[in-house]
């Protein structure tokens, strides 16, 4: 079987393939700058990430009552293998079954004396990327600086190469290829019996959008799915401690080393809560605001060989004793690098209602390749700001309780307001293809398939039916790695993993 991978940018940063990422927003506030959460490059955003790694809760994959169009067509057991493989990829100590109470044996630690009430929130904690080929020594992988020297003898890399559209039979119900454009702005087409379209949340519904039969509404969209149920995370501060008198809260939640990786501590909703108060799912953790002279950074700029010299060293200098207790705290209790901070606030990110009317369709606009461009119509919900009401107001109770410093809660908290226009998307664009076993519910099924469209495959965050409260990351992995399984066993007859269906 012979593979091309078509990746839009190249192994640098180029201004008029970023330019590429242009939206045409008609929704919720969204960050101006595409290249925050959106990047053309070999590698895409893995550039830009910030490293956090989880999978998703159990109750996250169930339908719930009280949240419309939630649930999924696969169960977490079946998503648990591909977890499993995933860490590899993604550098991580382990796959999964760290982010509940099973972390402190991993870790090989005692759990905290004090904790919260297990019926109101529990404990969670995300594990960081780690690319362990890069001299410093917490760098997250960065897909693109390894993967030309991973490809097989039979997959051809193409960079510079941007899909416009599939192509399809006349009746819509194949794939016959694909058309694309160089840097120089000629198109090309290419043949293929097989397409998977893997360019994010945003474009992979702009793709299909764009593509199919004369006279049709985009391909894969006979049932007016495509673009619809948008999701992203809703993040920010809900509330705000004091620095001082922190100390037992930073070293109780925050990061913890094992085995060389980082791991961050934090807490999500109960199950119970949710059902209970019916509230969508919601993390916490802290959040650090770090001072212009935090010596780790001046540190890893020094081991890069770019300094900012001579703040840098002056950094370096004045702040000894931070950097002599992080070398204690790092080698002698496994925990983190204490950072010096300038605040530290109380940090949440909640789930989104799936929103059919939430939705990516395509502009009158065109960008300089002559394609329409997404517009991107991003909504959020009063499920989410009362979600986010509950978890900070929970929290707050919930460490006056057990002794640990209590956040000053946010006025937007506190008077019950809607979430600030502040909290913008976070690179998290999920749901527009998204995954069903009734075509007139969704753009895929269970195998990642386009209803309807022999040999049409989509991965990513797209085909997600609901969002969790955690980073997507890792099941975008996982998940891969399930769909190329199912494409060696239906194309060259390989035995992978066996896949079941949940079709109750």
């Amino acid at each position: 079987m012979t593979i091309v991978v078509l990746e839009s940018g190249g192994t640098e940063r180029n201004p008029s393939i970023d330019a590429l990422n242009e939206i045409e927003n008609v929704g919720r506030p969204r960050a101006k700058d595409q290249w925050s959460v959106r990047n053309r490059i070999l590698g895409g955003s893995s550039h830009t990430w910030g490293g956090r790694c989880v999978g998703f809760d159990e109750i996250d994959f169930e339908s719930r009552a009280w949240i419309p169009h939630s649930g999924w067509p696969l169960t977490m057991e079946e998503i648990d293998p591909y977890l499993d493989r995933s860490a590899e990829h993604l550098g991580l100590a382990i796959g999964r079954g760290f982010s509940d109470d099973r972390f402190w044996s991993i870790a090989n630690r005692a759990a905290p004396v004090s904790e919260v009430d297990r019926s109101l929130l529990l404990p969670f904690f995300w594990q960081f990327s780690r690319d362990i080929a890069e001299s410093y020594p917490f760098e997250y992988m960065r897909f693109g600086r390894h993967l030309r020297d991973q490809l097989g003898n039979n997959v051809t890399l193409v960079t510079g190469a941007t899909a416009l559209r599939v192509l399809s039979v006349e009746s819509g119900m194949s794939v016959q290829g694909l058309e694309y454009a160089t840097l120089d702005g000629r198109r090309h087409t290419l043949a293929a019996t097989t397409v998977v379209l893997c360019a994010g949340g945003i474009e992979n519904a702009r793709i299909l959008l764009n593509s199919g039969p004369q006279g049709r509404a985009g391909l894969g969209n006979d049932h007016d799915q495509v673009g619809r149920y948008l999701m992203d995370h809703l993040r920010g501060p809900t509330g705000l401690f004091e620095l001082r008198g922190s100390a037992s809260l930073q070293r109780r939640f925050g990061r913890y080393n094992v085995q060389g990786h980082f791991f961050r501590a934090g807490l999500r909703l109960s199950p119970e809560t949710q059902r209970r108060e019916q509230l969508l799912n919601c993390a916490g953790w802290l959040g650090e605001v770090l001072s212009p002279d935090d010596p780790w950074d001046a540190l890893r700029r020094f081991s890069a060989g770019k300094p900012r010299l001579p703040q840098d060293a002056t950094s370096v200098l004045r702040n000894a004793p931070l950097l002599l207790r992080g070398a204690i705290d790092y080698f002698g209790a496994r925990n983190g690098l204490p950072r010096k901070l300038q605040q530290l606030s109380l940090d949440c990110m909640c789930e989104q209602v799936p929103d059919p009317d939430s939705r990516i369709t395509l502009s009158e606009r065109r960008d300089r390749l002559g394609m329409r461009l997404p517009k991107v119509d991003w909504r959020s919900h009063p499920y989410e700001a009362r979600t986010m009401h509950r978890m900070a107001e929970l929290i707050a109770s919930e460490f006056e309780r057990i002794g640990l410093a209590k956040p000053r809660l946010a006025e937007w908290v506190k008077d019950k307001a809607p979430i600030p226009a502040t909290f913008v998307d976070v690179a998290h664009p999920t749901g527009t293809t998204r995954m069903s076993n009734d075509a007139r519910q969704g753009v895929v099924d269970v195998n990642c398939e386009v209803h309807g469209v022999s040999g049409l495959f989509v991965s990513g965050s797209s085909v997600f039916p609901t969002v969790g409260h955690c980073n997507p990351t890792q099941m975008i992995v996982a998940m891969a790695v399930r769909l190329a399984d199912h494409l060696k066993m239906v194309r060259i007859g390989s035995t992978p993993v066996e896949v079941r269906a949940n079709v109750g």
